[in-house]
Formats: C-alpha cells, structure tokens, sequence
C-alpha cells in the first residue's frame, strides 16, 4: 500500500506540467465557472493567494489569472509552484520511511491531502506535455529544492 503510494506520488510530480499555466479541467464544474467578461483588470483582488505574478508567461497570464480565481473560489488560497514542490518533497521523503508506523502513515497521507487542497493550481495534466518540457519542469522543481536547501 505505503509502495504504490509512493509510485503514486511520484508519478503525480513527474506529470505535472511544465510550467505554471493552468487549462480548464474537470476540477472546475460548470457551476464552478465564473463569467470571464466580468474580470476586468481589477482582478487581483479577487485573487486570494499571494502570487507573483511576474514568474508567469505574459502570454499565460490573463488565463492563469482567470483560472486561479475560480481554483481559489472552490479550493481556497493557494501555495506558489516552489511551496508546491517543497512541500510535496517533504512528503515523498516521509513516505520513504520504511519503518512508519500506521498513526505516522495516516498523518503523512492527511498532510498530503492538505498539500493538494493548496495546490491545486499545479496539478492539472496536460497529455500533450513534450519531453522538452518535462524536462524543463523537473529543473523547475530542482531550482526550488535547491533554493530551499534540500537538494
């Protein structure tokens, strides 16, 4: 169980996109959609998380914006790509113990559940992602471990 976990998890990591942007998906309902004419420039206010917004592509932004508004309605606020995959590092290093009991387990798995709530905005898939730019995203995440001090 605690294996294919971990298979889980990494696949869930190497899947990732390759960069911030964010597509419409399944995640979203329709009765989760927000009408895109409404958002105007102003739209920084609706958005919760604490976003840098000059780390996202420019040609990218204007949809990212609107996807993190309606991720942020139904998911809450979320963490930036580098918390992101900080935090699901800790994780998969936690599930690496091979002496963890099934209380510690349990904890693990509930702290991952809270990892994905916060980042929502990184786990859409994309099936056309190119090995370029799987490429580009595990140097993405290596950069955060790096700054981080982990790697």
């Amino acid at each position: 169980m605690r294996a294919s976990f971990f298979l889980l998890t990494v696949f869930f990591l190497i899947g990732c996109g390759s960069d911030p942007k964010i597509e419409d998906s399944a995640l979203l309902t329709d009765q989760d959609s927000l009408d895109v004419d409404a958002i105007d420039t102003s739209i920084n206010e609706v958005i919760i998380s604490e976003y840098d917004m000059s780390k996202v592509d420019k040609k990218d932004l204007k949809e990212f914006k609107q996807n993190l508004v309606k991720i942020e309605k139904k998911y809450g606020e979320q963490w930036d790509f580098c918390m992101c995959a900080v935090k699901q590092d800790s994780v998969n290093k936690a599930f690496q113990k091979s002496n963890m009991s099934d209380s510690e387990f349990d904890k693990v798995l509930a702290r991952s559940d809270e990892i994905d709530l916060k980042c929502q905005a990184f786990m859409v898939q994309n099936p056309n992602v190119t090995p370029e730019e799987r490429a580009n995203h595990e140097r993405q995440i290596k950069k955060c471990l790096k700054e981080a001090g982990l790697k």
